[in-house]
């Protein structure tokens, strides 16, 4: 199959037109491209983590080496997430195996207190944040979450820096965006108070000093914004009065930034100025717009994205050299949209989405060629997942066999999945749930970085109707039931369509 012919993408916009109503045939197609795009993407996945990635375990200690070296900034921070993104997605055994014992190892290798000194204070905040959150936000509270914790909790043990607000831990701008967006997640999974307050700070010393707007809008300089986003929003649910008092601040900052810092079609430099090198990072700090518009419940910045979204149509865009031939600007950049368009799925955004992964990041004219493990192709790996799961909207199919295709496309009638082998498969279709609530404890699924988007949940009590358009059969399932795998069985080449409702 022709890679235009994969990389196919229509968007039904989540709206059911008179011609489709009553007719099953548009939204099956529409998952038919996307199991090709998906399934071309998993399944390659699923050989980099076995051909590739797991061959970088020190036999030894169980360390993950991916550039044969030990470092948190690194290859802790931006190549192990991943490699545990890979094995939850493809192979479970591999996840509990050896990838759930390099953690372990990490924590005998780490001595207690490590992250205390101030030294060590950025590789810490670096593992966290690149690195711990990405896995919580798919795996919850589980040994990763612990470690999380207790890296921050050292962090923040001994702050040197004085502030009118409290002592905190840096000054370094990437450090203290990284801070809020771990700070906020931790008390909203523990309850804890003392995450919030320490959250508090940092924003209090940047937000109301007054007219603070970063200078620099790419990686490095990004985390602050959409950091801020993210409490903003916590804070609106959990501290309204504090989120009022930093409205006024926030608002000042984004639209600084959209003055002095994008182009006309709204695409961010890497520094505020009029001209420049464009951000990799662009949607990382729009997520914080979409915060904005939330905590104001108006749509202050939507119309805004939504051109800038339709603006990736233009020739410009298309396979732009954000940093240069590296992998790591495509896979930013579509990353940042990504998280957009989980929100605002503009047609001419995800046909760019779709083109940028197919052509720089999957490279699906090589079918052979695999990634490697250091950090700019770990990221790499990060956005092929997330972009493969978009197709699938969350669904997984477990165990993952090669040569497996798996698409989901999503309508007022419900979701439909087309699902093919083309060898005999038996396994299950898992279901994704609302993982900001039940994981990360919001009460919205506020737009954030360092996340895996939620396409389409279920919910635990609910009960849903799956038909199997292939037979014409149908059965009433859980939610629950849902999650933990709707049991499954192919024939070689013949497909399944099942269209699950409410």
């Amino acid at each position: 199959m022709s890679t235009s012919k994969i990389w196919l993408w229509v968007l039904l916009l989540g709206t059911v037109t008179a011609a489709t109503h009553g007719a099953e045939a548009p939204a099956v197609e529409t998952a038919r491209h996307s199991a090709e795009i998906a399934g071309t993407t998993i399944s390659k996945v699923q050989r980099w983590l076995h051909k590739v990635a797991l061959k970088k375990m020190e036999p030894e200690s169980g360390l993950y080496h991916p550039d044969g070296a030990f470092n948190y900034q690194d290859a802790w921070a931006d190549c192990y997430p991943f490699l545990v993104w890979a094995a939850w997605l493809t192979d479970l055994e591999a996840l509990n195996g050896p990838v759930r014992g390099a953690l372990h190892a990490e924590i005998a290798h780490c001595e207690k207190g490590f992250f205390t000194n101030p030294e060590n204070t950025f590789g810490g905040s670096e593992y966290v944040k690149d690195g711990l959150i990405a896995i919580v936000e798919v795996t919850g509270k589980d040994e990763w979450f612990d470690r999380m914790r207790v890296i921050q909790d050292e962090i923040w043990a001994s702050p040197t820096i004085d502030t009118p607000y409290g002592r905190i831990p840096s000054t370094n701008l990437e450090v203290n965006g990284e801070q809020i967006q771990a700070l906020a997640r931790l008390y909203t999974m523990t309850g804890e108070k003392k995450y919030l307050e320490w959250a508090e700070r940092l924003a209090d010393y940047y937000l109301l000093q007054g007219d603070f707007v970063p200078t620099r809008l790419r990686d490095h300089g990004c985390e602050i914004i959409g950091g801020l986003g993210l409490l903003l929003g916590v804070e609106s649910m959990h501290n309204p009065a504090k989120a009022q008092q930093y409205m006024p601040h926030m608002k000042k900052m984004l639209d600084t930034v959209l003055e002095k810092g994008t182009n006309a079609d709204g695409i961010m430099h890497d520094t505020l100025g009029p001209s420049g090198r464009l951000s990799d990072g662009w949607g990382y700090n729009y997520v914080a717009y979409l915060c904005y518009d939330m905590v104001a419940d108006k749509p202050v910045y939507r119309a805004h994205i939504q051109q800038v979204l339709r603006n990736l149509a233009k020739p410009a865009y298309r396979d732009h050299p954000w940093e240069g031939d590296s992998i790591d600007g495509f896979a930013d950049s579509v990353e940042g949209g990504l998280y957009l368009m989980n929100r605002l799925p503009v047609r001419e955004g995800l046909a760019w989405a779709d083109h940028e992964v197919a052509a720089n990041i999957v490279y699906t004219d090589k079918p052979d060629h695999l990634w490697g493990t250091m950090k700019l192709q770990s990221n790499g790996v990060r956005t092929a997942i997330m972009h493969a799961l978009m197709h699938t909207r969350g669904v997984i199919a477990r165990p993952w066999q090669q040569g497996l295709t798996l698409g989901a496309s999503q309508t007022r009638d419900g979701l439909t999945i087309v699902f093919k082998s083309d060898r005999a498969y038996k396994g299950k279709l898992v279901f994704d749930i609302p993982r900001h609530r039940t994981y990360m404890g919001f009460k919205y699924d506020w737009p954030r970085m360092n996340t895996l988007p939620e396409w389409f949940t279920v919910e635990s009590d609910t009960l849903y109707t799956v038909k199997n358009m292939t037979t014409g059969s149908d059965r009433t399932w859980t939610g629950k039931q849902l999650h933990q795998g709707l049991p499954v069985e192919l024939s070689a080449g013949i497909e399944m369509r099942l269209l699950i409702k409410q």
